[in-house]
């Protein structure tokens, strides 16, 4: 048992690793459901490319990133019905963590979290809570994110 794990290893480190047109890192099943569920939004999406730089998808770009990002996932996906439904649920809880919407919630959370806010420590708690829970920060190298182009409707305040 111990010889096949020490083969493993040595076979995963000395096997080159498979080319990819932008030399990034090979996507998971729920990475590459989760990027097809952004490309399929129609919307304008981006990858950051440095600190204050977006690398936008041309429209017409997108079928061949679509069609790629499909044979990502049909290669990594598994067959089985069990384990093929919890990689969508892990995409589906991916592609939530990425949206805008939980972009926003973590700006929020980190504005209420500032010195000086007027936010109560039950406040605070509980939006730290919910981030926590649905909108983790996530590593975001080399994945298309969408475009915000909204404005997020938060409730008036309740207290002054």
């Amino acid at each position: 048992m111990m010889k096949l794990a020490v083969i493993s290893v040595l076979l995963c480190v000395l096997a080159p690793a498979p080319a990819l047109s932008d030399n990034t890192l090979p996507l998971s099943c729920p990475q590459a459901l989760e990027q097809l569920t952004t490309l399929n939004t129609g919307v304008p999406v981006y990858k950051l490319t440095a600190p204050d730089h977006r690398h936008f998808l041309d429209d017409a770009d997108r079928p061949a990133e679509i069609a790629r990002l499909q044979k990502v996932a049909d290669a990594s996906c598994s067959a089985y019905p069990k384990e093929k439904a919890e990689q969508e649920a892990e995409a589906a809880r991916l592609h939530a963590a990425l949206s805008p919407e939980c972009a926003t919630e973590r700006d929020t959370l980190a504005a209420m979290e500032q010195a000086g806010s007027r936010e109560s420590p039950q406040s605070i708690a509980e939006k730290r809570k919910l981030v926590a829970a649905h909108c983790p920060a996530l590593d975001t190298t080399n994945l298309w994110l969408m475009q915000w182009e909204g404005v997020a409707v938060r409730p008036a305040p309740t207290h002054f």
